[in-house]
């Protein structure tokens, strides 16, 4: 479902519920969505600077920000992570992503931060434009998720559950005891091109006023660093 170097051009609403998954999946099916792909866990490393620049930007409204981050899908612990870098930019109301893949990263039962930054590091070296992204950002939050793919009449939809939270600021190691765990809060994305924006209104007018413009990586620092 990605694609190096792959630029989409779309826009994207999130909407939090705070009901059972099983609620929204009930409501999903009523508005007539299909489930596609499989349900897939969702593991990203957030970057920022040291004074959490594109948090402020992003909590401030700024038009034109962007948001940097490392993920991988399904496990985290005793695997091998198949890591892509990711570069999410906003441009007034359209967002928009450009993917790097990058080499392998091997982990244990605990998740080595030193090594992980020295693969960084690494990665930072032999590729200049890893290092163009990268440079002086350092990773602050690590996100996981699971997430189910939907679709109605041309706008695609997720549902994210089981949100999990580990602030990297600290520390060295962490494992799965590390999580903060925020599982009553859900969140629904619908994301579509223009053409298609009537169709994403007539979906969104099912979910009873609960869209929120804050992404999971802004709720995972607010929930962690600035609880």
């Amino acid at each position: 479902m990605s694609h190096n170097n792959k630029v989409q051009l779309r826009n994207e609403k999130k909407f939090i519920f705070f009901e059972p998954v099983e609620s929204i999946e009930k409501l999903l099916n009523f508005i007539g969505t299909k489930q596609i792909y499989s349900p897939r866990m969702i593991n990203s490393i957030y970057f920022d600077t040291y004074f959490h620049k594109n948090f402020d930007e992003a909590i401030d409204g700024i038009m034109l920000r962007n948001k940097i981050r490392i993920r991988w899908y399904g496990e985290s612990f005793n695997v091998e992570i198949q890591p892509q870098l990711e570069n999410k930019l906003r441009i007034s109301q359209h967002n928009y992503k450009i993917t790097k893949k990058l080499k392998n990263f091997k982990t244990k039962t605990f998740f080595n931060l030193i090594d992980f930054k020295k693969y960084i590091q690494n990665e930072k070296n032999s590729k200049n434009e890893i290092n163009y992204y990268l440079n002086n950002l350092y990773p602050n939050l690590l996100v996981s998720y699971l997430r189910k793919y939907f679709i109605f009449d041309n706008v695609r939809i997720t549902l994210d559950t089981d949100l999990k939270f580990i602030n990297l600021a600290e520390i060295n190691f962490f494992s799965k005891k590390n999580f903060l765990c925020i599982n009553k809060k859900q969140i629904v994305e619908l994301k579509y091109s223009d053409e298609f924006h009537y169709q994403a209104s007539k979906i969104s007018s099912a979910f009873n006023n609960r869209l929120n413009k804050f992404s999971k990586y802004q709720i995972g620092l607010l929930e962690t660093f600035y609880k």
